[in-house]
């Protein structure tokens, strides 16, 4: 089975979130997932995107590919966002230089 990067919609009725998951591929959009990685929330002003971008990266490397949202999104978040998305990533600190 293939494993995806993808979305899952979390909410309640008219009032959508959605999850940035992994699963495998044949799993319904609402069904069982191996890891969570982020979040979008489009009802806040302005709408907030969350993307660990860490993991992705780990996954990727494990051979998970992304659906084309979610791709677009990651290259969002990897450059900063746009003005209509409040944008935050997780990607580690730069380490201390010990000569200093």
């Amino acid at each position: 089975m293939a494993v995806r990067i993808r979305l899952r919609r979390v909410g309640r009725k008219k009032q959508p979130s959605y999850r940035i998951v992994v699963t495998e591929s044949e799993n319904p959009r609402g069904g069982a997932y191996l890891d969570t990685l982020g979040f979008y929330n489009p009802r806040g002003n302005p709408a907030e995107l969350r993307i660990d971008l860490v993991k992705v990266d780990e996954w990727i490397e494990r051979g998970a590919s992304m659906s084309e949202t979610t791709d677009s999104w990651v290259r969002k978040a990897g450059r900063g966002g746009t003005s209509e998305l409040k944008v935050s990533s997780t990607t580690p600190a730069p380490a201390a230089d010990p000569a200093e």
